[in-house]
């Protein structure tokens, strides 16, 4: 990235919800993903801003397009309300293999991390993520407590049977065989499995057991590693630096395919 990329970067980085309000509360639209429910109520009921939150289904990871259209969608109600009294828009969402880009408003600014996925946003920042692929050499599959209660299948805790009756179901016993043997191929590139918990959380004892369960099924050391919530912090508390974007209406969000991960398409 060039000065001008940089600088450009370093302008956006206005933490515009702390700047004087003329004595008014700050009022924040937070459209989020149901993985990190558990996480950003708790930083929402904390927040010095007025935070209200729009969630949406975790299952739409598992088709992108989907995904951002279901985002857009939201933004688009949220905007049509003419009745509707905002500063900004939050965006709970990482990049999610390019499942948020070319999201656009028109009436309100659009904030969000800085983060490839929402295991950024979970761990905190971009270099605790990197640090941590590092150690592991990039074999880490993730889980959390999220993750655990929104998705039910073989790759993220929850054992093959229910799946696999259910492709009989549909697809007849030898496609059900032939499916769940090359989802078991996900095992391939992963050496653990890394539960993140937060620690001002209560300990719930059924994330740990379908973590562990989920390691020694697929033969992965079982492992976990705090949580923090430096970056999710950031974005319900208007600290919006370096480490979050600030879209203006009528910007476009892009994939950056820098250490930046988004920004406008007109910054590319």
């Amino acid at each position: 990235m060039g000065p001008a990329a940089k600088s450009r970067a370093r302008g956006r980085g206005t933490p515009a919800a702390t700047q004087n309000n003329g004595g008014r509360a700050v009022k924040l639209k937070l459209i989020g993903c149901k993985v990190m429910m558990r996480e950003l109520y708790a930083l929402c009921a904390r927040s010095e801003h007025v935070v209200e939150i729009v969630w949406m289904e975790a299952a739409l990871h598992e088709n992108l397009k989907n995904q951002r259209a279901a985002i857009q969608k939201a933004i688009d109600g949220i905007e049509a309300n003419e009745r509707e009294e905002c500063d900004a828009l939050l965006l709970g969402f990482g990049l999610c293999s390019m499942g948020i880009v070319g999201l656009t408003t028109r009436r309100f600014p659009l904030i969000l991390p800085r983060a490839h996925d929402c295991i950024t946003m979970l761990l905190g920042s971009r270099e605790r993520y990197q640090s941590l692929f590092d150690e592991y050499s990039g074999g880490i599959y993730w889980y959390s407590p999220g993750w655990i209660e929104q998705f039910k299948s073989a790759g993220r805790g929850y054992g093959d049977q229910e799946k696999y009756m259910d492709y009989v179901d549909k697809y007849g016993e030898d496609n059900a065989q032939y499916l769940i043997e090359v989802e078991r191929g996900w095992t391939q590139n992963y050496t653990s499995a890394v539960l993140i918990r937060w620690p001002e959380f209560a300990f719930n004892p059924l994330y740990e057991r379908a973590t562990r369960g989920a390691a020694e099924r697929a033969g992965l050391t079982y492992l976990e590693v705090d949580g923090e919530d430096t970056l999710m912090r950031k974005l319900v508390n208007g600290v919006w630096d370096e480490d979050v974007l600030v879209l203006r209406p009528g910007e476009v969000l892009a994939y950056s395919g820098d250490e930046r991960v988004v920004c406008a398409e007109s910054e590319k």
